[in-house]
């Protein structure tokens, strides 16, 4: 049996060809990708030498006063991402879970901490208190205060329950969330929270050390 080499070598021009011209003219979008968890938000902090300096705490017993000085450049740069948030006219901004004992309590007074060392005006609240913070009433929205909400847990176990996500986002403008260092990430916290208009800075990961303080830790 002969090959046509001849023959075989023309196909295959038109083939190359068709696709240079294919190529040229746009080729079709390709499909999307699939769709990943966002990751952990990973602070920006500046370097050491600009850091303002931690507050002296001598006695240093405090949840708060420990992880400040155990991690003072990562909570700057968490500081620096509520910064820049409020510069794009956010104000109010939630911290919440999904579940009891993840450390939100102590992450707002931690951040709120922090803030304040920078120069911040901070006001911490919970949900009951958020309508009052942005009351007609209670001054203009475009001041450059941040507020702070300890917010509890926003998603329980189960399927994301939005008319009860809706009821807690009312006066949140952004969010950042909290899990635990051991549970699995869920990307739809983010794309429910996005779909009312909250803006999710991030995610911390957090964990619980029950034995070493128990007492100490903040309920959340």
């Amino acid at each position: 049996m002969s090959v046509n080499t001849n023959a075989n070598m023309s196909v295959l021009d038109q083939i190359d060809a068709a696709f240079l011209a294919r190529w040229r003219a746009g080729a079709p979008p390709a499909a999307p990708p699939a769709v990943e968890e966002p990751p952990p938000m990973q602070p920006q902090a500046p370097p050491i030498d600009e850091l303002p300096g931690l507050p002296s705490a001598p006695d240093a017993t405090s949840i708060t006063d420990r992880l400040l000085a155990a991690a003072w450049p990562e909570w700057n740069g968490l500081a620096a991402h509520v910064e820049s948030a409020r510069l794009r006219g956010r104000r109010v901004f939630a911290i919440a879970g999904g579940e009891p004992r993840e450390g939100r309590s102590t992450l707002v007074e931690c951040l709120a901490a922090t803030l304040r060392v920078r120069g911040r005006d901070v006001l911490c609240t919970t949900p009951t208190g958020v309508m009052s913070v942005t009351a007609p009433d209670a001054g203009p929205a475009h001041d450059k205060r941040i507020v702070l909400v300890d917010a509890g847990i926003w998603f329980p176990a189960g399927p994301i329950r939005r008319q009860w996500l809706a009821a807690c986002t009312l006066g949140c403008d952004a969010a950042i969330l909290v899990r635990k260092a051991d549970r699995k990430p869920a990307v739809a916290r983010r794309a429910a929270l996005e779909a009312f208009g909250v803006e999710v800075l991030g995610e911390v990961l957090t964990f619980t050390d029950t034995d070493e303080c128990p007492a100490t830790e903040p309920s959340s």
